[in-house]
This record gives structure tokens, sequence and C-alpha cells, in this order.
């Protein structure tokens, strides 16, 4: 973890989080809890989805309007029980079988994202931020 990046996250707090009085009083536990904290403001990437879950977002009467080829696409993509959603090919397979505004579509398109914390946000999806890493940066 980039300790620099830390601490001007905790002194600048860009997104207005509240950490100044948290400093102040030397609360490393709860600096930690609050970059650690999953906001509904961040949405995080996903990457690899399981494949039920894209099976499930999609609905029979746009299955139904899929051309053989694309059906055939899709059980490939979705074959392998996961899906690389990061992939630029990927999508636009995807983004080609379902046109705009359909149901599957726009369900899709909320699978590719998640809420996650300021951390996550920072440093990366799955990274969490503990109490020796905050207590390192303010002293960095």
């Amino acid at each position: 973890m980039d300790l620099a990046a830390l601490k001007a996250e905790l002194l600048a707090d860009p997104a207005g989080f509240g950490y100044a009085p948290m400093l102040a009083a030397g609360q490393d536990g709860t600096l930690a809890d609050a970059l650690n904290a999953v906001r509904q403001t961040i949405d995080i990437n996903r990457g690899v989805i399981p494949s039920y879950e894209i099976i499930n977002a999609t609905t029979p009467s746009d299955w139904t309007a899929l051309s053989a080829a694309e059906k055939q696409r899709y059980q490939t993509l979705t074959g392998a029980g996961q899906v690389d959603s990061g992939n630029a090919n990927v999508r636009a397979a995807f983004q080609a079988m379902f046109a705009a505004g359909t149901a599957t579509r726009t369900a899709l398109t909320a699978l590719l994202t998640r809420k996650g914390s300021r951390a996550e946000q920072l440093f990366g999806a799955g990274v969490e931020v503990d109490f020796m890493a905050v207590c390192a940066a303010r002293r960095a």
C-alpha cells in the first residue's frame, strides 16, 4: 500500500468523509473503518462474474429474440462457468447480442459493478486498510 497516498487521502479528505475529527483524536482504528466502509456512492468493477448471474439476468423474451449464432455465442461465453466482464471483447459481444434498452442489457450492465469502499477505490478491489497502515501513514 502506498503510505504517502493514504496520508494524502486522510489529510485532504477529497471525498468529504470527515476524517479530520478522527485524525485529531488519533483514532486510527476508526479511520481504518471509515476507509473500509462500503459506500453507496462508490462503484467497483467486479471483473469475473459467475455465469449463473448472467443467465439469471437474461430475460426469456430477450433470449428468444437472439439469432441462432448469437445463442451459440452466448452459450460459449457463459459455458466456462465465469465471464470476465472487464474484457472488451466480452463486453462488446454482449452489447451486440442485446440491444440498448432491453431488460437483459440493463441487468447485465448492473452486474458490472458492486458497491465498494474508499480503500478499494484508491488502492484496488479487495484491498482493506488496517489499523497499522493508518498508523504508519499518519507518521510518514
